[in-house]
């Protein structure tokens, strides 16, 4: 019954449309327009009478789960919104911790290289103190074999020279004179 005052001002409006457009010439049929309109009133009416409680039922139902809808939207946009903030912090958390990892990493990579070449210069200087002791050691070696070749040259050219010196006789004397003493003492 809420709707009849619409229906009828429709009505109204068409009415007032074929005056204005039967002033024209065009005429509508009146009967025939009457007629349909009629039908479709009354079947709007039955329709109405024998369904309008379902309607109303489904149009409320439809309205509650529409809202309940909505309402849950609105919800898990909000725990969206929440979680959306959440992971941009923590987001911004991770990055400033790379950050920060990067340049911790940068710096024991500095200390790493630092001791690095701390150890190589010290090693360089063990291997060149140990390089200077083996050159002595092998000059040292190599001063005592000129030493020793020059020995057994100067003992054998002072054996030439003795001997070129001695007589055969003079020889046989100083060996015999040496024997002496040996075998006495």
């Amino acid at each position: 019954m809420k709707y009849l005052g619409s229906f009828v001002t429709v009505l109204a409006v068409l009415a007032i449309a074929d005056f204005a457009y039967a002033s024209d010439a065009h005429q509508i049929p009146w009967g025939n327009f009457s007629l349909r309109l009629l039908n479709f009133a009354i079947f709007i009416g039955i329709l109405w009478y024998f369904a309008g409680k379902a309607i109303k039922a489904f149009i409320a139902k439809h309205q509650a789960t529409a809202k309940d809808d909505l309402e849950i939207a609105s919800s898990l946009k909000k725990k969206a919104e929440s979680d959306l903030a959440l992971v941009e912090e923590k987001l911004r958390t991770v990055e400033n911790e790379c950050k920060k990892l990067l340049a911790d990493g940068k710096a024991q990579a500095e200390a790493i290289k630092a001791s690095i070449i701390s150890d190589a210069e010290k090693q360089a200087e063990r291997i060149i103190e140990q390089a200077k002791l083996a050159a002595e050691q092998d000059a040292k070696t190599e001063i005592e074999k000129i030493k020793a070749q020059l020995a057994d040259e100067i003992i054998a050219n002072m054996e030439k020279e003795i001997i070129a010196r001695l007589d055969k006789t003079e020889h046989n004397k100083l060996i015999e004179k040496s024997l002496s003493k040996v075998v006495f003492s």
